[in-house]
């Protein structure tokens, strides 16, 4: 309790007290005070989660291990959110300086592992433990506890639906006068083929400037396989429980 009444000083002297400000304020000191098994510590993390990807001011960049980067923060942040020590006002973007710092030494350490394993080069026999898994995101990276089987089968169903596609959902999501250059096409090159390519390999193919398609997936589409990968996750209960 005295970790928590130090936190709380510390989030009073450098909130803004605007609304929002407090309101984060107030998130984090109800996360903190919930033991890292409870049921409704998990909720609250997940809403957590989601505000700092909607901040505009969190490092997004089209690196290959970023996805894999922002997941390992994430478990990170719910670890150590009792540590947080702000130093300037907002409150919000105190914490978004936080976590970017911590993002960046994910990637770093990422890209001189001999070991790691990445979205972009791996085939899809080995999606299960590649950063395909950024798709589910909002399922607070518990992959790594699901049995291997179990992770196998969900990477497969959702790229079946990838591949299939059976509501035109990705068909029908796509850069602006570009059908040809849509969501299911640059999924498949980028996430499903044995060899996938890079961006800028994608974006000469389809004769599309490389600027545009990365704007496009980094703003449009990948939510759009992140918000597909969640609901085929439905089918998992093991996946969702405690959210």
């Amino acid at each position: 309790m005295e970790r928590i009444n130090e936190l709380r000083l510390k989030l009073e002297r450098y909130s803004d007290r605007s609304p929002q400000d407090e309101r984060l304020c107030q998130l984090i000191l109800n996360i903190c005070l919930l033991s890292g098994d409870n049921p409704q510590r998990r909720k609250l993390v997940d809403r957590l989660f989601r505000q700092l990807q909607l901040s505009p001011k969190l490092s997004k960049v089209s690196h290959p291990y970023y996805y894999e980067a922002q997941n390992k923060t994430w478990l990170w942040l719910n670890k150590h959110l009792h540590e947080f020590n702000p130093q300037h006002s907002p409150i919000q973007a105190s914490l978004v300086t936080w976590v970017n710092g911590h993002l960046r030494y994910r990637i770093k350490d990422l890209y001189t592992s001999q070991n790691s394993k990445y979205l972009n080069t791996v085939p899809l026999e080995a999606l299960e433990t590649s950063g395909f898994y950024g798709c589910l995101d909002a399922l607070n990276c518990e992959i790594e506890r699901i049995e291997r089987e179990e992770k196998q089968a969900l990477a497969r169903d959702i790229a079946n639906y990838f591949k299939g596609d059976p509501q035109q959902e990705l068909r029908n999501c796509h850069p602006r006068n570009r059908p040809d250059c849509n969501c299911q096409i640059i999924a498949q090159k980028l996430l499903l083929d044995e060899s996938p390519a890079k961006m800028a390999t994608i974006a000469r193919q389809l004769n599309i400037k490389e600027q545009t398609i990365r704007s496009f997936w980094r703003r449009t589409g990948f939510s759009k396989i992140q918000k597909i990968a969640v609901k085929i996750a439905e089918k998992y209960p093991q996946f969702l429980a405690e959210l």
